[in-house]
């Protein structure tokens, strides 16, 4: 075990279900748990830092008592060599122990906050991702964390190390020479102004590219998952262009911070140019008038060659700690976000959950961990809702009510609401108004855990992921609590339902790797999968999103009804636009106008003008009867 793991401070885990969320934290509690660790660190750095400014002085000494001396011998010499090879590799050391010491404590760091940023992604409410693009979350949990691990681990401890530098330097300075001292000090005041401005520069320059960076890396994550639409459209060339304009304003962007760097180099670089040119004037005149030994110059101006690079870098620290600062900012702004969804999970008897959002003291509810043996009723009270921001709302006043073990088929003109309606249901949005309850619980008193254990969601795009299919049908099945025969069964259940027998086509079975989204394969073979991924959880209430748009009217009756055989105990709510699939529920609701105009059976509401439009009436309609009630 080497030194770092085995001085691996612990990694706070992530908020546990559970538990409340904190307010968003600052760098410094971040690293309360390694704190000593860092301080300890600093002291080292701290050590070698007064080794190093005292070499100067050893070195006078030498040449004023060893070497320089009437009688200096060989001997002398190397003794003197030897010392100052004692005091450098004594400061090497040191540096590498400070090294091994902060290194660690800053990745450290460095994870604590990714994981606590990805948790609190993870709690966020769909509407804060519709707001927020996935380029600009992407570099906040990259990009910016690298910037606040460089600064604890370098930038901090050098901006310490040099601010301790340039003190004891500047004794040393005065105790060999008040005039010398003097004449150094006097560069201080203009190289802190030229820093000054610097800083009000820099600090403007550090929001605007790390801004752009976000945006670019939205732009290239656009560019890959659309890269179908775009060559078929023709638009390759669009998009290079939109992305060269976007990379352009970055570079600039770069090169203005390039260029304001090095202005305040070269103006710092200046100024202590020409301080050393008038205090070796200076210092050869003390030293011609005996005021000053050889010793003691030579000991100024070694002080001053190690005191300059402090004083350069001071620029380039400070651009450190402005991208730390910013990425900072940056991170508090999405940690500072009220998260809505407040993650409690029931213990294994029913319990009073109290929370502020349902509104309520709390209500009793059955506790997540037993397996739910009956279809669920869902019934909607009077809900209202609209979208943050919006001034028109999707619905108003609507009222529904699915019963235990139903196929209910949710019809209507576009935008009408009907994929908002079921998004409702696992409250990845929440009501503004009225009430929605699961077996006469109200899901805003309902812990997410326990309500989303009952729901499984397939919608019309399905996202699967760069894995197995095997792993994409077991993304929401508990593996650690069943065997891998059991997991089999699972799977094979799953996507006979769906109707996925394409899957032993594939080269490998269901172990066939199917690429990033799936796009290996058709758009029915995806849409089969999402529904065999739902399937497989053996959910109280199944939300299908039209998802079987993709599929043949055939294969689509096979589908529903292997619902209805296999899943008796689980309640269905499906979006449709096609009539073929209407036909197969046990009940339609007709949306129109932000709210429910109707409900009944498929040949009941086809004396209804709209609905009978809706279903453009042509010879396809499957006619009502071919999905029995299953109650």
């Amino acid at each position: 075990m080497s030194l770092i793991e085995s001085k691996r401070e612990p990694v706070p885990a992530p908020l546990q279900v559970g538990s409340q969320e904190p307010p968003a934290l600052g760098l410094w509690e971040y690293m309360r748990p390694i704190r000593a660790r860092w301080f300890l660190g600093c002291a080292v750095a701290v050590t070698a830092t007064v080794i190093g400014i005292s070499i100067p002085q050893v070195l006078a000494w030498i040449v004023d008592h060893l070497v320089g001396s009437e009688t200096p011998t060989p001997g002398r010499v190397w003794a003197g060599g030897a010392l100052i090879t004692v005091l450098g590799l004594a400061q090497a050391v040191l540096f590498f122990v400070r090294r091994m010491l902060v290194v660690d404590t800053a990745a450290t760091v460095e994870m604590t906050m990714r994981m606590r940023l990805y948790d609190k992604l993870s709690r966020m409410p769909v509407s804060f991702h519709d707001r927020w693009p996935s380029g600009q979350l992407l570099t906040r949990s990259t990009s910016d964390m690298s910037m606040i691990r460089r600064w604890i681990s370098f930038g901090s401890i050098q901006s310490v190390t040099s601010a301790l530098a340039i003190l004891v330097g500047l004794f040393y300075l005065f105790r060999g020479s008040w005039l010398l001292g003097l004449i150094y000090t006097c560069s201080l005041p203009p190289t802190l102004l030229v820093l000054w401005f610097f800083i009000k520069r820099m600090k403007k320059l550090t929001r605007r590219s790390q801004q752009q960076s976000g945006d670019l890396a939205t732009s290239v994550e656009e560019s890959v998952q659309g890269i179908r639409v775009l060559k078929a459209l023709g638009q390759g060339e669009n998009a290079l262009d939109r992305f060269t304009d976007e990379s352009a304003e970055l570079m600039h962007t770069e090169i203005d911070r390039s260029k304001t760097l090095g202005s305040t180099f070269v103006k710092t670089s200046l100024l202590t140019g020409a301080t050393m040119a008038i205090s070796l004037l200076v210092g050869i005149n003390e030293v011609a008038n005996g005021q000053m030994t050889v010793g003691a110059l030579t000991a100024f101006f070694a002080t001053t060659a190690m005191l300059t690079p402090h004083v350069e870098r001071s620029g380039m620290m400070i651009s450190m700690y402005l991208d730390s600062k910013v990425a900072m900012d940056r991170h508090r702004e999405i940690m500072s976000e009220p998260s809505g969804e407040r993650v409690l999970l029931v213990p294994g008897v029913t319990t009073p959950v109290p929370g502020s959002e349902a509104g309520q003291p709390g209500s009793d509810v059955l506790p997540s961990s037993q397996p739910y043996q009956q279809a669920a009723e869902i019934r909607f009270e009077h809900a209202d809702f609209s979208y943050e921001g919006s001034p028109t709302p999707v619905f108003t006043d609507l009222s529904l009510t699915v019963a235990p073990g139903e196929i209910l088929a949710l019809v209507g003109p576009t935008g009408c609401g009907k994929s908002t309606l079921l998004q409702l249901i696992p409250r990845l949005y929440s009501l503004t108004g009225g009430d929605l309850l699961v077996d006469g619980h109200s899901v805003a008193d309902l812990p997410l855990p326990d309500l989303r254990s009952q729901i499984a969601v397939a919608f019309e795009e399905p996202i699967l992921f760069s894995s197995s299919v095997r792993d994409n049908v077991l993304v929401g099945v508990d593996r650690a609590s069943k065997t891998e025969q059991e997991l089999d069964q699972i799977v094979e259940d799953a996507l006979r339902i769906s109707a996925s027998d394409f899957v032993s086509d594939l080269p490998d079975g269901v172990h066939t790797l199917i690429g990033e989204e799936g796009m290996s394969l058709s758009g029915g073979q995806r849409q089969r999968l999402s529904l065999a991924r739902a399937i497989a959880t053996r959910p109280r209430i199944l939300l299908l999103d039209d998802p079987l748009s993709a599929l043949d009217v055939k294969t689509e009756e096979a589908v529903v009804g292997m619902l209805s055989e296999h899943l008796n105990q689980t309640t269905v709510v499906i979006t449709a636009h096609r009539p073929s699939t209407v036909a197969l529920a046990d009940r339609v609701a007709l949306m129109q106008d932000g709210a429910i105009a109707a409900t009944g059976r498929h040949s009941e509401l086809m004396s209804n003008p709209d609905y009978a439009r809706l279903m453009s009436l042509d010879a396809d309609i499957v006619e009502e009867g071919d999905a029995p009630w299953h109650a």
